[in-house]
């Protein structure tokens, strides 16, 4: 058998989507460890079988899943995902594994699977800590960061605001902000806000 379809055949839920967000958006590299585990907490969030293999909980740096760290590193192993530094990328063998994975996922799934990773990213740590801390709190309370992100919350708030990466009232609810003081802020540092 052929080391492509012997890989296809034993893949996890969370390997799929693993592979499938390492090739959305033209194969662009996940950030980091840290990102992978939040974009597939994402993720997980709109698929019931890959929350329940996924099992997030709340950890040092909020939602983490060792099930998907370990099936990260099973893919590593096997030469289909590999490392550029601190970037998850797919190797060779992995473009042409996720080119058939591609083929049977459908294309609301796939277009899921980019707007996150698009979401996400190409944030800083700080932004993305703070837009996953304040949109799931439940996961902070392991967090050794969210000392650290609590005062940042304005600042992180109009960043993701002005890269449009959040809605207005997003914006208001990560910044704990009423609308007149976020546009005043705003104003400062040169922010269009549409209200």
């Amino acid at each position: 058998m052929d080391i492509k379809k012997r890989i296809l055949e034993n893949l996890t839920e969370t390997q799929k989507y693993t592979l499938l967000l390492l090739s959305a958006n033209n194969y662009e590299p996940v950030k980091g460890k840290l990102w992978f585990q939040k974009e597939l907490f994402l993720l997980a969030k709109n698929s019931d079988e890959l929350a329940e293999q996924t099992d997030f909980e709340a950890d040092f740096m909020g939602p983490y899943s060792e099930s998907a760290e370990e099936e990260l590193e099973q893919l590593e192993f096997a030469k289909v995902v590999e490392k550029e530094g601190n970037k998850l990328k797919l190797t060779d063998l992995g473009k042409d594994i996720t080119k058939i994975l591609e083929k049977n996922s459908s294309e609301e799934e796939k277009e899921m699977i980019e707007d996150f990773k698009a979401e996400l990213n190409d944030l800083t740590e700080d932004e993305l800590l703070g837009f996953i801390y304040f949109t799931f709190p439940e996961m902070t309370k392991e967090s050794i960061k969210i000392q650290k992100i609590k005062p940042k919350r304005k600042n992180i708030a109009l960043s993701l605001y002005a890269k449009s990466k959040i809605s207005l009232g997003k914006a208001l609810e990560i910044a704990e902000m009423n609308i007149d003081n976020f546009i005043k802020e705003a104003k400062l540092k040169g922010i269009q806000v549409y209200s």
